[in-house]
């Protein structure tokens, strides 16, 4: 048989458990109660999301993907290291051995200098700035004076995305615009200009490369060495007649920009059941506060009800 307090104990229990029954069927009562004013809260939410979404402009992204072309380390690296110390001063001094890199793609891409260059050649204010330009009339809407500078934070702020991968060593970018052939041609003119960019810059470098060359073959009177820096230099004019025939230099385009055939933004569904899901919990929220406003004017606690009074006016200072 059970003592006593083996039968209070279980009564104990028992109690507790009716007691979260009820709470939970009270909560359950409450949503049913204010059923109605949930369902309208979420499907208003969802529908007026909707057409917000259907308001906004319609974006499309071009994409592209890059990676570094492998640094041929041929008879370039092995006639600068058969010249000894030599050979080191002058890797050391005109850069032999550095190599393009996906950091690099992405430091000349977010350049200022590029962005200028692109946005003067192509005449790219108007495309940029279109809500603010007259198509027909070929003439700006507004007074205020647009520079490039403004362009450059429209155009890195809400247009161009650059995401590196070091695993993949890839660099993708994309540029983001109401209209999919703009998005692809001007996402092309970051490609390109990229690559100019970056053959400018290893032409420079050829030309220093063979002038110093030339100035340690005048300064030398060794027969050998001057053999091995007549070798270099023609190795560099080598360099130089590939930089220019090459069509992307520095990198490989492993996929090439593309006319988007679906937008990219707004993404309706996302939103509307982002609206509703919030609206959706804000109701149920609201429908417990109604029933404990209720519940207080029931059980007539003028004290609580005025001091909710008191808090909820809102004061202007």
């Amino acid at each position: 048989m059970m003592d006593s307090g083996q039968v209070k104990t279980g009564q104990k229990m028992g109690s507790l458990q009716n007691s979260e029954e009820v709470k939970l069927i009270d909560l359950f009562i409450t949503l049913l109660k204010h059923k109605w004013l949930i369902i309208w809260m979420t499907l208003g939410s969802g529908v007026i999301a909707a057409g917000i979404g259907f308001w906004m402009t319609t974006i499309y992204r071009s994409e592209a993907t890059i990676a570094p072309v492998e640094q041929e380390k041929g008879s370039l690296s092995s006639a600068v290291s058969s010249l000894g110390g030599l050979g080191a001063m002058f890797a050391a001094q005109v850069g032999i051995g550095g190599a393009g890199s996906i950091e690099k793609f992405e430091v000349v891409l977010k350049s200022r200098e590029l962005t200028n260059q692109l946005i003067k050649k192509y005449d790219l204010m108007p495309i940029i700035f279109y809500e603010k330009w007259d198509v027909k009339n070929k003439r700006w809407t507004t007074d205020k004076t647009l520079t490039i500078e403004d362009a450059q934070k429209v155009i890195f702020g809400s247009f161009l995305k650059i995401k590196t991968d070091k695993k993949s060593n890839i660099v993708k970018i994309s540029f983001e615009y109401p209209d999919k052939v703009w998005a692809q041609r001007i996402l092309a003119y970051y490609v390109e200009g990229l690559s100019e960019y970056l053959r400018q810059q290893a032409l420079e470098t050829a030309r220093a490369q063979k002038e110093h060359l030339n100035q340690q073959m005048l300064s030398t009177a060794d027969p050998v060495l001057k053999s091995k820096l007549a070798e270099l230099t023609a190795q560099q004019l080598e360099k130089e007649i590939l930089a220019k025939v090459q069509k992307y230099y520095g990198f490989n385009v492993i996929d090439p920009p593309f006319v988007p055939e679906k937008k990219s933004k707004p993404k309706i569904m996302q939103i509307v059941l982002v609206a509703a899901t919030v609206a959706f919990f804000i109701s149920m929220f609201l429908s417990f506060f109604l029933e404990y406003l209720r519940n207080i004017r029931k059980n007539e606690d003028p004290e609580r009800i005025s001091l909710l009074r008191k808090y909820m006016k809102w004061k202007i200072s």
